[in-house]
């Protein structure tokens, strides 16, 4: 039976060098996995000038470990990694390896997790990622509903912006039935200030899109001044970076109708037909202007902000132009010179007055781009999962008929299902 084998001298997975000190029981290395490779208890072999092998009882970090007696071999300040094997220990069947069995030892079942094994038929034994989705930047929160019972609570990990497992730290009690498992939505938390005035918020590489929905939450403290909490805004098409954004209230765009001419007020004045503006709207500019007018420093997806208007609401026919940073722009002051080629796109985006704490989040709202994950309910008294290779035995005749229950390991040559975290012995 292969599970019941166990790695002699097996290579180290790292690369590098390790030093060891003859009559000290420090190792240390470069380049090394001690803690991917090594548990305590385990045996490390040193060919340095003679073979040694020494227990490993701490394990400080993938670079640095202790063992129970001093290396007696030649000191090696670098000695290669192929040099250095490793002698992996089965696993106690109880908590503590170095104690007696006592009645409260925690008993442990090979082919199940820590877990796993304490949890009972009314416990959340595992939660598995149906679909790991996309746009994930930070880890999210994974959150339990229903079911009767209380208190389980587990981590997600994500991976090429996926959430790619979830990780049961809390087995709780009393469910009645199988909780169901909530993924939080792809979050953008605020680390940065909002800069005020230009209404920008950073976010590097947010990957936030136009028009999109998003919803602002204050994370338990202060809302930026002009956003107010668990509210949906969307992204603005003015101020959008790879690095920063803007919201608006609504995920509507107003075109300014052409023919656009240059207008004779002063700087950065423009007149147009009709359009919908206020002050503090956002103009994008974008493309190539073929006309006999003049934007100062004008480069295609520049954004400017409203700083007066002609008219009001849909009867818009003028209107003065800043930098969003309040800054005069220059436009040509000779009457009736046009704007051709150039689509001009206004926007009545969020003004932004105080910058709030950095405890606050966007929140994208798109169930495309949600997660989701399913919980399994523990089966059994201890060990609370099925496992190929473990079979669920329930022995007992006459009115003693299915009162022992138990779990026995069946020949195969490895384990599969969620063996990734179980306690398995592994094969040289």
């Amino acid at each position: 039976m292969a599970l019941w084998g166990k790695q002699d001298a097996a290579a180290p997975t790292g690369s590098g060098t390790v030093s060891v000190t003859n009559a000290s029981t420090a190792v240390t290395g470069s380049g090394t996995t001690f803690l991917t490779d090594l548990d305590i208890g385990d045996v490390l072999i040193i060919t340095s000038g003679t073979t040694t092998k020494n227990r490993v009882t701490a394990i400080a970090s993938n670079t640095a470990l202790t063992l129970a007696d001093n290396f007696t071999g030649t000191t090696a300040a670098s000695l290669a990694i192929a040099n250095v094997k490793i002698q992996q220990q089965p696993k106690s069947s109880y908590q503590d390896s170095n104690a007696p069995k006592r009645k409260d030892a925690l008993e442990l079942v090979y082919g199940v997790d820590a877990t796993e094994a304490v949890s009972g038929g009314d416990n959340v034994s595992a939660v598995s990622v149906a679909a790991g989705r996309t746009r994930y930047l930070e880890v999210p929160a994974v959150t339990f509903s229903g079911g009767g019972g209380s208190s389980a609570a587990a981590t997600a990990s994500i991976s090429g912006g996926a959430v790619s497992a979830i990780t049961v730290t809390n087995t709780g009690t009393g469910y009645t039935s199988v909780p169901t498992v909530v993924v939080a939505k792809p979050r953008r938390t605020i680390s940065g200030t909002i800069t005020e005035n230009i209404d920008t918020i950073p976010y590097t590489a947010h990957g936030l899109v136009a028009n999109e929905e998003v919803k602002y939450n204050n994370g338990a403290g202060d809302s930026a001044t002009g956003l107010v909490s668990t509210t949906s805004y969307f992204v603005a098409n003015a101020g959008l970076t790879a690095n920063a954004f803007e919201v608006k209230a609504a995920a509507t765009t107003n075109s300014i109708v052409a023919p656009l001419i240059a207008g004779t007020g002063g700087a950065g004045t423009f007149s147009c037909t009709s359009g919908t503006l206020a002050v503090n709207d956002r103009v994008k500019i974008t493309g190539t202007n073929t006309g006999t007018g003049t934007i100062t420093s004008y480069v295609t997806g520049n954004t400017y902000k409203v700083s007066a208007v002609t008219g009001s609401g849909s009867a818009v026919t003028a209107f003065t132009l800043t930098t969003e940073a309040g800054a005069a722009i220059v436009t040509s002051a000779v009457n009736a010179a046009t704007f051709t080629g150039l689509t001009f796109t206004g926007e009545t985006v969020i003004d932004i007055s105080g910058p709030g704490t950095t405890a606050q989040f966007f929140e994208i709202q798109a169930t495309a781009d949600q997660a989701t994950a399913t919980a399994a309910r523990g089966d059994s008294a201890v060990g609370g999962s099925a496992h190929a290779g473990w079979v669920k035995r329930t022995v007992g005749t006459g009115g003693r008929a299915g009162r022992v229950q138990y779990e026995t390991l069946v020949a195969m040559g490895s384990m599969t299902g969620d063996a990734s975290d179980d306690i398995e012995f592994k094969d040289s």
